[in-house]
């Protein structure tokens, strides 16, 4: 038993050696529910870093890196009109903030305004710089965050011990 209790404090030990996570990343996707791309999906990931979020009222991080596959293009930070950035709202993530104008399109992400599940993609078909009527619209995002490699490890390290502790019992049998 005094192998098991070793075995238990150095895993506990090596978990909190490792240093707090400091970068989120997220996935997105969605698809066009109105207007002249009704029909056509997005794609796309981004990540920031989350070290001294509160939980309290509305927080503002900016972007470290953003990548958004739309209409056989790949958009990225270069492509914002503005610094584009994901808000919380008492701890709760509400979305990515991200506006891109070209010469034919122009589209904004907009953070929900609780969580995500109002957030949403409105866009503007555009010739000239001017918006043509009948071609605008909007579509739903769905963002997943995407798992750490800190919390893979912490779960094999249960799993492990878990398989340790299994062992164990099944020799004492």
């Amino acid at each position: 038993m005094s192998k098991l209790l070793r075995i238990t404090t150095l895993v506990t030990l090596l978990c909190a050696a490792v240093p707090a996570a400091q970068a989120a990343t997220y996935s997105f996707s969605g698809m066009m529910d109105s207007g002249s791309l009704i029909g056509e999906s997005f794609t796309g990931n981004f990540s920031f870093d989350d070290l001294g979020l509160t939980g309290v009222d509305l927080e503002i991080r900016g972007l470290n890196s953003l990548s958004l596959s739309f209409l056989g293009n790949t958009y990225t930070l270069g492509n914002a009109d503005a610094m584009p950035d994901v808000s919380f709202l008492n701890g709760s993530f509400l979305g990515l903030s991200y506006s891109v104008t070209t010469s034919t399109l122009g589209f904004s992400v907009i953070p929900g305004f609780s969580d995500t599940s109002d957030a949403f993609i409105a866009y503007d078909k555009l010739s000239g710089g001017n918006i043509v009527d009948g071609q605008s619209g909007y579509g739903s995002i769905v963002y997943l965050p995407v798992p750490e490699p800190e919390s893979y490890a912490m779960l094999l390290a249960g799993l492990g011990l878990m398989g340790v502790v299994a062992r164990r019992r099944s020799q004492a049998a």
